[in-house]
Order: C-alpha cells, then sequence, then structure tokens
C-alpha cells in the first residue's frame, strides 16, 4: 500500500502493531521507517515518537548504541519545533540506561535544537536536571549560558529564577545582583513581577542603602522605558534597534569546603 500510496500514516501504525504483536519485530521497525520516508514532516515526527518508544520497550538499554543511532536519525533534518519530545526521550534513554553527563550533553543540545519558543522551557528543565543529576551548585554555568543566549524576556526570568537558587545557597549578594540585572528589562509599570521579587528580598535580606538603591534603579528603568516609548511613537516607520544586552556583574560565589568536585568520568 506504501508503494501505492494508499496508505495512511493510522495505517502504517496499524501493520508495525501487527508485525509486532506476531513476534516479528524488525519487520515492525521496518514499517515504522518506510513510512516516515514516505510521509515526511510533521506526519514522521509523530511516527518517529511511536517508532522510538516501542524500540526503547523493546530492547531497554541491550542494543544502547543503535537505540543511540536512531534517535540521531530523527534529530537529523527534524525540524526545530517537532524536535523537543525527542530530545527529551533521548536524554531520559541515557539517564535510565546510559551515562548521566551524557543525558546532560542532550538536554544542552536541546536548548539550541528546539524552536525560539521552546528554548526557556528548555532551558529550564535542562536546569531541573542538572540539580537532580550533579547538584545545584552546578546549575549556575547552565543558568549564565541561558541568560546570555535568551532574548530580553527569556533572560529577565532566567535571572529572576537564578537569584532564588542563589538566595537557597546562601549567596545574598549574588541574588541581589542577578535581580538588579533582571530588572533591567522590566518595566515597573507593565512587568512588576520583578520588582515585587527585588522588593521583598531587600525587606528580608537587604538595608536601608540597598532598598533606596533598588528604588534608584527603579525610577531610573521606568524614565528609560518612558523615553523609548516616546522614541517609538515618533519614529513608528523606522526598524528598532536590538539594544545590546548588558553582562552580569556577579560577586564571586562562596567557596563551599564540604563541596566535592564531580568529574565526567563519576558521572
Amino acid at each position: 500500500m506504501i508503494e501505492l500510496r494508499i496508505a495512511t500514516p493510522q495505517t502504517v501504525v496499524n501493520y508495525a502493531r501487527y508485525l509486532e504483536e506476531r513476534a516479528c519485530f524488525e519487520d515492525s521497525f521496518r514499517a515504522y521507517e518506510r513510512g516516515i520516508a514516505e510521509f515526511g514532516y510533521p506526519v514522521a515526527i509523530e511516527l518517529w515518537n511511536i517508532y522510538l518508544k516501542r524500540f526503547v520497550d523493546r530492547f531497554g538499554g541491550s542494543k544502547l548504541e543503535r537505540t543511540r543511532d536512531l534517535f540521531e536519525q530523527a534529530l537529523d533534518g527534524c525540524p526545530s519545533e517537532y524536535a523537543k519530545p525527542v530530545f527529551v526521550a533521548y536524554g531520559q534513554l541515557e539517564e535510565t540506561y546510559g551515562l548521566a553527563r551524557r543525558a546532560l550533553r542532550v538536554y544542552e543540545r536541546a536548548t539550541r535544537g528546539v524552536a525560539n519558543a521552546d528554548r526557556l522551557e528548555m532551558y529550564r528543565f535542562y536546569i531541573a536536571k542538572t540539580a537532580e543529576l550533579v547538584g545545584v551548585a552546578h546549575t549556575r554555568a547552565v543558568y549564565e549560558r541561558g541568560i546570555s543566549e535568551l532574548g530580553d524576556v527569556g533572560a529577565m526570568q532566567l535571572s529572576a529564577e537564578y537569584a532564588q537558587t542563589e538566595l537557597q545557597l546562601g549567596e545574598v549578594d549574588r541574588a541581589r545582583a542577578l535581580l538588579a540585572y533582571a530588572a533591567q528589562f522590566a518595566d515597573p509599570r507593565t512587568d512588576p513581577r520583578v520588582w515585587q521579587q527585588w522588593h521583598d528580598f531587600e525587606v528580608q535580606h537587604g538595608s536601608e542603602d540597598s532598598f533606596k538603591e533598588m528604588l534608584r534603579v527603579k525610577r531610573s528603568v521606568q524614565a528609560r522605558a518612558t523615553d523609548a516609548r516616546h522614541l517609538a511613537e515618533v519614529e513608528l516607520s523606522k526598524q528598532p534597534v536590538k539594544s545590546k544586552k548588558p553582562a552580569v556583574d556577579l560577586p564571586t560565589a562562596t567557596a563551599n569546603p564540604d563541596e566535592v568536585a564531580i568529574d565526567d568520568d563519576d558521572l
């Protein structure tokens, strides 16, 4: 039916499952592969997701290199808007049957391989997995790369979340620096969340001077936002110039004498 071009994706799935029920596993896998080659995207990604799950369910970690090769094939040429579930499943494969460091490498690739709309969520997932697999302190590098690579809105949100992590680690000065950085992207009148977080932080951990500094920065950001809106209204016909993102100036983290260095070979 595939040769006659009268098969549908559901026909492919039904036929593959029919073969699987009769223990014809390799024939079943070939049916998925032929369907993927025939239909292309976006149908192909649905077939890939079913195929990869069936293959992992069948072999587990016993054919790990072959399974990795299948995931790489699925990602090769896959449009970014469809890549997220494949990356996540690939990372879970490595977590279950491979190595933690390989899983984290997959998640790192995913932060660049998914659609722009999914990058912030993928960074959050990568950060959570880093904390789970190798410890919270190792999330710093992930946060900082995400802040440098994401757009202004993503950088603002990730910086505010990073500040909360630093506070949990007892790094008050670093948390303050991150909140000050995040606030640069938030107009107090239209996006007050970061400012409320910084306000609450200063009430609990700051001094009179640090609170006054927060208010000074707030006035400065609000004035800049007002000027930018006025300029946009005057020059509607011009393309906005993308502002260069400032660098985050963080105090040095306090060394933890109890922290154990983690080498790739130990994971």
